[in-house]
């Protein structure tokens, strides 16, 4: 069987500092984390031209084989005027198989990081998932930059920090995200993410489409993301030591630049 437990949302400060969530002690019969699922918020009012741009990073340190699992969520985008509306995207979870011993006491400890600065200190916590089954599949592995990228204004490819892989076999997941800066009336953001390597098993394409967010008109408006840019099963082998270079590819100008970071999923 399986079994839900909660790391409770605490504030992770108004700056960029990592932020310990709190730890969660498995289950004693528990032999497998499933995944993890964050959930966060705005503590307050928020503050126009701020989006929320937030990192969740499990690790523990009675389990040696967790690291690294570090990734992006998708972002509460900010506003424009002194009213507007947000939207907290819907819940995303990630895929662990994360071999645990039944019988133990292994602690597991997640942190929260916003990559922007805020105003107002956004909230977060961490659900976590196990099962008393051992793992059926290979563990998975994430891993992101340490900073995000300026998306600039213009409408070209803009290059982003790159991801260093040591120990992969495969790539699985590829997830990334581009958050707003001040809103602009009827300027929406249409973009996509590269992910590009000559550590790659061969040389397919591996570009995808971030969630579009739409603006509409006047004074006080809103750029609303609904769900994160992330993609599963994606199967591209790779050398033991691989670097990947992030671009953001922006199909439409824009007034005021956003940012962006870019994370994938490995397996060993």
């Amino acid at each position: 069987m399986t079994s839900y437990s909660q790391i409770p949302a605490i504030t992770i400060g108004a700056g960029v500092a990592r932020t310990s969530l709190g730890t969660n002690n498995k289950p004693s019969e528990s032999q497998n984390l499933i995944e993890f699922t964050p959930y966060f918020l705005n503590s307050g009012a928020v503050t126009a031209a701020q989006s929320m741009l937030l990192a969740t990073e499990v690790v523990s340190q009675s389990v040696s084989d967790i690291l690294p699992k570090r990734v992006i969520n998708a972002p509460v985008m900010s506003g424009l005027g002194a009213t507007f509306a947000t939207l907290t995207p819907i819940l995303q979870a990630f895929e662990c198989n994360t071999k645990l011993e039944s019988g133990s006491n292994d602690i597991i400890e997640v942190f929260g990081q916003s990559q922007i600065a805020n105003t107002v200190a956004p909230i977060m916590g961490c659900e976590l998932h196990y099962s008393d089954s051992p793992p059926a599949k290979k563990q998975m592995y994430y891993e992101k930059p340490n900073n995000e990228t300026s998306s600039g204004t213009a409408a070209t490819t803009v290059a982003g920090n790159s991801i260093t892989i040591n120990g992969g076999t495969m790539i699985q997941v590829l997830g990334g995200e581009l958050s707003s800066g001040t809103v602009t009336a009827d300027e929406g953001y249409l973009a996509t993410m590269q992910f590009n390597s000559s550590n790659f098993e061969n040389s397919q394409s591996l570009e995808i489409a971030l969630q579009p967010r739409s603006v509409g008109i006047g004074a006080l408006n809103s750029s609303l993301c609904p769900k994160s840019s992330t993609r599963f099963n994606v199967g591209m082998g790779m050398k033991p030591t691989t670097t990947i270079d992030t671009a953001l590819v922006l199909a439409n100008a824009l007034t005021a630049a956003g940012s962006f970071i870019g994370f994938v999923g490995y397996q060993k």
